[in-house]
């Protein structure tokens, strides 16, 4: 059933004259096909308030339109084209050609005119936007679509507008259907007629040559070409002009300046536990992002009030989304039926809720829902950047660009990447990211590309629709299964150091893969293989509880080996999870996972090969052994020395080991810490550096880091605070090497106690403060629950406290707190340089 015409147009007089009778025809034709504009509009691809100003009777509409419209409405365009020609000879006369353009702004676009909503930050994009006008000819605002560009670049035209003594101009491109509209457009939003012989630029150059003008160019995306011909020409033909340009790609002309527009800045966020959300620090409702929802929120809904009591809430919603305002007041409206702790909850459906129903009716309809915004993206794609934009949506936390290169590369018939076939996916990542849907961050001279959560939602909605969803998964789960493989294969090498930094930022993306059930078909020993790079990981990067937890559910989707041959990968697995049980302080649950290794183990001979083969006899010496060490660390953490060194002893008389477990040097640590607790300093020194002259000779910087400490303990412990200040600053540094946040936390509960016995117990309570926010979050007890180091901080706190009095303590630890551990660090070091020998002061 055909839709109602819609709202009443304003009333014209037949005997006005052509163009009056021309318009009442169109609204004939619109009123038998019973359509509103709207309803037009998805048919004619114009928008509605083009296709009501075609039938306006105020001015010609072009050919173009002319024909989208009839067709629209089910008419003949052929008949309407004879009629719309005798119309333009009788209004023009015969010698104006078809492409003339007719004047329809006689006056410069007020950029001066009231703004129907409030206009949220963007200072700096304001000052650089302005400061680039009186710099440079062309500077283009480029951003992902419904990010505010329309909007900021009027507001950059408004605060310029007097340095420009004949006017600023403003061509609204989004309704154009093609490149070589754009010159016309550009003249008609100028005021400008070509005459017979003279093409739109001709007649535009004439008419602004010696004038002092600048042109917005609005939404030039999709006439890519069209804006690069009619900008390059004009800007050589005017040399007075400036052109500001919004658009999700640059126009890559030469003289251009592009301004990048992000989302707006969103609220802070503090790390939560493994298996919460971020946290929204204090302060939050101060961000731009929070600003802008909350006043469109109070001014859509009678009695909403941005408030402390929703105010974490808010500020998850703006994370959600982005930061993208469009998106952002399209969800306001959505509290008119929902509470905002109900938006949030239904925002995994982001563009099912932010639909047309709770758009502005006034915003062109690319700008009405939030799908619409990202398919006229997705429209302006290369197939190619279609697949690559859906398969990086199931990246987390970003990729590396040669990662993702490997990701979207061509793959051959067994899904591997296929080497032997031109690959263009480099070509389609750089045009993601030209056309603003990849951002492009260089971290430590290499490439990493993010895509905002909204991105990322819709092409992993695309992807399911093109059936590749499980092909593409599979895919991304390989690649990083493997890469955290070959991290846990580096430990004890001169690499892993290199193989820690490679591994943390894909902390997102391990996380997304362990927690989500494996795709049908992917081999249980890919999870298991790539656990073994999951210890060192989680525990450098101060993921303990999280690490804890993947383990938990790789065994409980894998409580046995999943094959015989697969029992000696499961039984690492196995003690992967052990050892980060026991770090998290889950004692029960790290001796039940040893002893069902071990059960496992006492199977292996009839499990798997040849009954007490070489190289079975191997493999299962080298797990009996690790299992062993990791008794051994249980008992020393509960501070039993006597069980901690028969449990070391008997894993370094089992013999072999491997590299990607804790090594052979770790026994006998675990030996030296065990001397350390009983009071033996002759042989507690002896064996910790021996320990170190292993790790360093391999270089294991992770390992020299805690045996260094370890020292430090023991030249604490027997009263001489000069040497063990100096081996704290030696572990420092190498904890600086893998970015070792748990390591830091470590050594500098340590530092503190020392220093309080040396007599600067403010830097001991400074460092005590600083240290206090690193232990929580990182789902670890404070020194990992060792009972001899937990008593060295009480005393380091005692000594501090007394020092200093209750009221300056409490103000030096407030001081650390607000300093953060790294930046305490470094003033610590600074102070104390004078007993640290060949200490960096920066």
């Amino acid at each position: 059933m055909a839709g109602r015409p819609g709202r009443r147009e304003q009333p014209l007089d037949p005997q006005a004259g052509p163009l009056e009778r021309f318009a009442l025809g169109l609204r004939a034709l619109r009123d038998r096909a019973g359509l509103t504009y709207t309803a037009m509009a998805d048919e004619a691809h114009f928008s509605p308030s083009t296709l009501s100003q075609a039938a306006a009777g105020q001015r010609l509409p072009t050919r173009e339109v002319l024909r989208a419209y009839v067709r629209a409405c089910g008419g003949d365009p052929h008949a309407w084209d004879e009629r719309w020609e005798q119309v333009r000879r009788g209004l023009y006369g015969p010698e104006v050609q078809e492409n003339a353009v007719h004047a329809v702004h006689a006056v410069p676009y007020d950029f001066g005119q009231v703004e129907a909503t409030s206009f949220v930050g963007r200072e700096p994009e304001l000052a650089a936007g302005g400061a680039l006008l009186e710099q440079c000819r062309l500077v283009t605002l480029v951003g992902t679509g419904g990010v505010g560009k329309t909007r900021l670049a009027k507001r950059i035209v408004r605060e310029v507008a007097d340095r420009f003594a004949d006017g600023t101009y403003c061509a609204e491109l989004a309704d154009l259907g093609s490149d070589h509209a754009v010159a016309e457009a550009v003249a008609s939003a100028v005021g400008v007629l070509a005459g017979s012989r003279q093409d739109p630029l001709s007649a535009l150059a004439g008419a602004l040559r010696g004038r002092s003008v600048l042109i917005l160019l609005d939404n030039c995306e999709h006439v890519l070409d069209g804006c690069v011909r009619t900008v390059r020409d004009l800007l050589a033909l005017l040399p007075d002009l400036r052109v500001l340009a919004t658009s999700r790609q640059p126009l890559d002309i030469g003289a251009e300046h592009v301004l990048q527009v992000r989302p707006l800045g969103l609220p802070a966020l503090v790390k939560g536990g493994p298996h919460e959300t971020a946290a929204v620090d204090e302060g939050a409702v101060t961000s731009p992002a929070v600003t802008l929802f909350v006043d469109r929120a109070e001014a859509a809904v009678p009695g909403f009030r941005g408030s402390e009591a929703n105010g974490h809430t808010v500020a998850r919603v703006c994370q959600r989304l982005d930061g993208l305002p469009l998106a952002l007041e399209i969800a306001a409206r959505r509290l008119r039926t929902l509470t905002v702790d109900e938006l949030l909850e239904r925002l995994d459906h982001r563009f099912r809720l932010l639909g047309p129903g709770c758009g502005d009716r006034a915003a062109h309809p690319r700008h009405q829902a939030l799908r619409a915004l990202f398919d006229w993206s997705y429209e302006l794609c290369t197939e190619a950047e279609r697949t690559a934009w859906q398969q990086l949506s199931l990246c987390s936390g970003g990729v590396l660009l040669t990662d993702a290169e490997q990701l979207c590369g061509r793959v051959d018939d067994g899904g591997g990447p296929d080497d032997s076939a031109p690959d263009d996916a480099f070509d389609a990542l750089a045009g993601l990211v030209d056309k603003s849907l990849l951002t492009s961050v260089e971290t430590g001279g290499r490439t990493r590309l993010y895509m905002l959560e909204t991105v990322r939602a819709y092409g992993q909605e695309r992807l399911v629709e093109s059936g590749r969803a499980q092909l593409a998964l599979r895919r991304h789960r390989a690649w990083y299964l493997g890469l955290a493989a070959q991290a846990g294969a580096a430990y004890g090498s001169f690499e892993q150091a290199e193989w820690l930094r490679r591994l943390r930022p894909e902390h997102p993306n391990l996380r997304q893969i362990v927690t989500a059930p494996p795709p049908a078909g992917e081999p249980a020993e890919a999870v298991l293989r790539a656990s073994l790079g999951f210890w060192l990981h989680c525990l450098t990067s101060a993921n303990v509880g999280e690490g804890a937890h993947w383990m938990r559910k790789i065994l409980e989707r894998h409580p046995r080996p999943p094959s015989p041959e697969a029992t000696a990968t499961w039984c690492r697995a196995a003690w992967v999870a052990g050892f980060l049980l026991l770090l998290h302080g889950d004692h029960d649950s790290t001796h039940e996972v040893i002893r069902r290794s071990e059960q496992v183990l006492g199977d292996m001979p009839t499990a798997s090969g040849p009954a007490n083969s070489p190289a079975q006899r191997e493999t299962r010496a080298e797990l009996t052994a690790a299992f062993l060490q990791l008794r051994s660390l249980a008992a020393l953490v509960t501070g039993d020395t006597e069980t901690a060194a028969r449990h070391a002893d008997s894993s370094l008389a089992a013999g072999h080991w491997s590299a990607p477990l804790l090594t052979r040097q770790q026994c006998i640590a675990q030996l030296g810490f065990a001397a350390v607790l009983q009071g033996d300093r002759t042989r507690s020194t002896t064996l910790l550096e021996q320990a170190l002259a292993l790790s360093e000779a391999q270089g294991n910087a992770w390992h020299a880091c805690y045996l260094l400490w370890a020292l430090a303990v023991d030249h604490g412990e027997a009263g001489q605070p000069e040497i063990a200040l100096q081996l704290l600053h030696r572990a420092l540094q190498h904890t600086r090497k893998i970015d070792e946040h748990l390591g830091e936390a470590t050594l500098s509960e340590t530092l503190a106690w020392v220093l309080s016995s040396h007599g600067d117990a403010r830097s001991a309570a400074v460092l005590l403060g600083a240290v206090d926010r690193v232990w929580h979050p990182s789902g670890t007890p404070r020194l990992f629950g060792f009972a001899l180091l937990t008593a060295h901080r009480e005393r380091g706190l005692e000594n501090a406290r007394r020092s200093l009095g209750e009221i300056e303590y409490t103000r030096a630890y407030q001081e650390g707190q607000s300093l953060g551990l790294r930046r305490a660090l470094e003033r610590t070091i600074r102070d104390n340089a004078y007993v640290l020998p060949g200490a960096d002061p920066g």
